[in-house]
């Protein structure tokens, strides 16, 4: 015999499968909607049997929340903090990022905020608290270059995210919007919350302040 047969696949470290296990569940659960996956999508997508897939995760919607765990992990860090350019620049170029990230996780991104299977589920809404929480304090070390804000800051901010979240169903599930209305749209809004509905937000806790001491 002149060489040896490999084998289909190595034993590899636990660690390590069930990572590529989740990894291939992501690609698979952003391209088509939860109902229309199973288990056996995500074991041929990943080269493995079913069974294997069933050991590491013992349900499907088990494999669906751990994949959007990771959706979440990795969301908030696609909009930079680095990004030496003026304002309107780093705006656009970290809204595109963000449009990128949604358009790749298209119905992941939806699950989380709230459209899907889950979307009256407790831990998806915490992971989109989450994720609100970590876009938000990213915007603000863009714009304001410290987490250390007003809460009517950050109310603003929050409220920014909101607005996203519907613009994106527009664009990805209704098709009522285009990506450049929807960019657009996110790129002045937020340009004119932090230039003129922050300066407001103070003279309004300004006169708060001053009614209440009066």
């Amino acid at each position: 015999m002149e060489g040896r047969t490999t084998a289909r696949w190595t034993r590899r470290d636990p660690k390590d499968r069930r990572a590529a296990i989740l990894d291939s569940a992501r690609r698979v659960f952003a391209d088509r909607p939860y109902d229309a996956v199973n288990m056996a999508d995500v074991a041929s997508a990943a080269g493995i049997s079913r069974a294997l897939v069933n050991h590491y995760f013992g349900s499907k919607r088990e494999l669906y929340i751990e994949t959007l765990h990771a959706v979440t992990d990795a969301a908030p860090n696609v909009v930079r903090t680095d990004l030496d350019l003026p304002v309107e620049e780093m705006v656009a170029r970290n809204t595109d990022a963000w449009l990128d990230h949604v358009e790749a996780n298209v119905n992941t991104s939806l699950a989380i905020g709230g459209v899907g299977p889950f979307g009256d589920d407790p831990e998806a809404a915490e992971m989109l608290a989450q994720i609100r929480d970590e876009l938000v304090d990213r915007m603000v070390l863009n714009h304001f270059g410290s987490t250390d804000i007003p809460p009517t800051v950050r109310l603003a901010l929050r409220a920014y995210t909101g607005l996203f979240e519907v613009a994106a169903r527009d664009w990805l599930v209704t098709g009522r919007a285009t990506r450049a209305q929807v960019k657009a749209l996110l790129v002045e809004c937020l340009l004119a919350i932090v230039r003129q509905a922050v300066p407001k937000l103070a003279a309004v806790d300004q006169e708060t302040k001053r009614m209440v001491s009066g």
